[in-house]
Parts: structure tokens; C-alpha cells; sequence
């Protein structure tokens, strides 16, 4: 009875562990096949799967020094987002502002227009004389 507990205990435990564990980290065969025969096999099973089936770490998977960034700040990925996102903003910006440089100027020369049309439709010369020369 006691080995019966033992044996669903571990089937159990290695049936989650080999679901839960990546596709880069099993060994031997495919994640399915080690999942067959975990259940097939109840105690040959999962013991070749903690034997051989699932890739351990250097260190025995315990927690050892973290890989990788440990702040966003410290990711260079993130960092490269980060100056991307800044640099689109500063050329939306940039457009902006010569959009409505070019559309100021458009009004101004609009405006123009129209008041030599409207000094043309009465009469007046809105020009300066010209200075004779001598």
C-alpha cells in the first residue's frame, strides 16, 4: 500500500512536471512520449523522466545567480524600445510643426490674396510707389 501512495505521489508530480516544463528543456523524446510513459510506466515512468527526460541546470536547477536583466532599465531590449518610441515621437513632432508652419503660411498668402483682389475690385494700390531712380 505504502509503494502505491509513493508510486501516484510521483506519477502525479512527474505528469505536472513534464506538462509544465519547456520544449527546450526535455530531453531524449518528445514532451508526449515522455508524458505516455510517465503514465504507462508507474514507477519505471517517471523514474527515467527525472533521469533522463528533463534538462537540469548547471547548479541542480536550485536557485542560483539570476540570468539575465534584473530591472527594465537593465534589459537592452527594453532600452531599445524605449529610444525607438522617443525618436517616432520626436519625428511626429517635427512633422506637426511643419504642417503648421506650412499651413500658416498658406492662410498668410491666402489672406494676401484676397486683399489685393478685394484693393483690386475697389480701386485702391495697396503696393508701395515705387522710389524713382535717379
Amino acid at each position: 500500500m505504502g509503494l502505491g501512495v509513493v508510486a501516484l505521489g510521483l506519477l502525479i508530480y512527474c505528469s505536472v512536471d513534464c506538462i509544465m516544463t519547456p520544449k527546450h528543456k526535455v530531453r531524449v523524446l518528445p514532451k508526449a512520449a515522455w508524458f505516455f510513459i510517465i503514465l504507462l510506466l508507474p514507477l519505471l515512468g517517471p523514474g527515467l523522466w527525472l533521469g533522463f527526460g528533463k534538462a537540469r541546470g548547471g547548479n541542480g536547477g536550485g536557485g542560483g545567480p539570476r540570468r539575465g536583466p534584473v530591472a527594465p532599465d537593465d534589459d537592452p531590449e527594453f532600452l531599445r524600445t524605449i529610444e525607438f518610441e522617443r525618436r517616432r515621437a520626436e519625428r511626429r513632432e517635427e512633422e506637426a510643426r511643419k504642417r503648421a508652419e506650412e499651413e500658416r503660411k498658406k492662410r498668410a498668402l491666402e489672406q494676401r490674396k484676397k486683399q489685393k483682389d478685394d484693393d483690386a475690385a475697389t480701386g485702391q494700390d495697396t503696393d508701395p510707389p515705387e522710389e524713382p531712380t535717379a
